[in-house]
């Protein structure tokens, strides 16, 4: 089959084998995040079908240095940040990854005033509504992104396409048994696996508040949380700090339950990679947690509270369910993703030829 951008369209559009694309993040790729997992799976799966990719972001020794959109027959941006000064062309694709205003509202429904008070958080919440309502193609990584941009910024809805953040799908190289050796856990020990930096949008704090009712029922239970401030284990804990993206795949496959409790997400790569590994998982209902949960299968959607999360936890310790035999739709493999954001380069093509 044709490369979607690559094929002549209804309009026309003579094919070509080679695309210059420019992916615009102003983020540091060398950390761990899911932003930066998808711009970089995305450069690397472009190269891989044979278009010329450059990179505008920082934590990578040969990124574009200066912003020059007219060398390009794409510009996707996949933060708002970008000088003022530099026009982004017609070829731009825009993909919403979050809203800060939404997540501003979240914050304050939760009673963390302060967020008003930041005036960055002000200027983001601008900068993003300037960016969507200007011209270009829109890709917005879950229904609920697209929603809240409509709600908050007066989008048109229809301009966004829905495309979800990918997973890998990857198995894991050394496996459940040898993973827990290397790291003294016992093979019978139940453990309880979160993914994600130390960020109050995390939720961790409400996870530990319903974590010491539930280990003092479950006293041999470990909850590992992959990434985290910095490595550290304690009585019930084991905090890995910054690791490898293999290393997450192995703690995948060695846990036993997953738990997202953020606040607010987008479309989480870390929910998204549990569920491909299929680790049954506890989430709150953020982002596309409801589109890719099927509830009771391979994870349930949970109330944003203590008290729910010591009862489903407990459940889930005292009646262990198998793993599933498919965690997360093959829809979210990088391949059908890419190929998804193929068809949209292929029609900002197609419409500025």
């Amino acid at each position: 089959m044709a490369d979607p951008v690559d094929a002549a369209g209804p309009s026309g559009l003579a094919a070509r084998a080679h695309v210059k694309i420019l992916l615009a993040a102003d983020v540091d790729l060398s950390k761990p995040g899911g932003l930066e997992t998808h711009v970089l799976e995305l450069s690397q799966r472009l190269a891989a079908r044979g278009h010329e990719v450059d990179l505008w972001a920082g934590g990578i020794p040969n990124a574009v240095r200066v912003l020059e959109p007219s060398r390009y027959d794409i510009v996707h941006r996949h933060t708002m940040a970008r000088p003022r000064s530099v026009d982004p062309g017609s070829r731009v694709v825009t993909t919403l990854h979050f809203c800060v205003a939404a997540k501003m509202d979240a914050y304050v429904r939760l009673g963390r005033l302060k967020t008003l008070a930041r005036p960055g958080n002000w200027s983001a919440r601008a900068e993003e509504r300037r960016a969507a309502r200007a011209p270009g193609a829109l890709i917005a990584v879950s229904t609920r992104v697209r929603d809240e941009f409509a709600r908050f910024h007066g989008i048109d809805a229809a301009r966004a396409v829905v495309i979800p953040n990918g997973a890998s799908f990857d198995p894991p190289r050394e496996g459940r048994e040898a993973w827990r050796l290397r790291h003294g856990i016992d093979p019978s020990t139940p453990i309880l696996l979160t993914i994600g930096r130390h960020d109050f949008v995390k939720g961790y704090d409400l996870l530990e508040r319903a974590w010491g009712e539930v280990r003092s029922r479950h006293p041999r239970a470990l909850w590992v949380v992959v990434g985290g401030s910095g490595p550290g284990r304690s009585d019930g804990r084991l905090v890995t700090g910054s690791v490898p993206r293999d290393h997450v795949t192995e703690w995948i496959h060695a846990s036993d339950l997953g738990a997202l409790p953020s606040y607010y997400e987008g479309c989480s790569v870390a929910l998204l990679e549990m569920l491909a590994g299929r680790l049954y998982t506890l989430a709150h209902d953020v982002g596309g947690a409801s589109d890719a949960i099927r509830a009771g299968e391979n994870g349930e959607i949970v109330s944003r509270d203590a008290r729910t999360w010591v009862q489903a936890l407990g459940r889930a310790f005292r009646e262990p369910r198998p793993r599933p035999s498919a965690g997360l739709d093959p829809a979210y493999r990088w391949d059908a993703i890419v190929s998804s954001i193929h068809e949209v380069y292929r029609r900002v093509r197609a419409q500025h030829p």
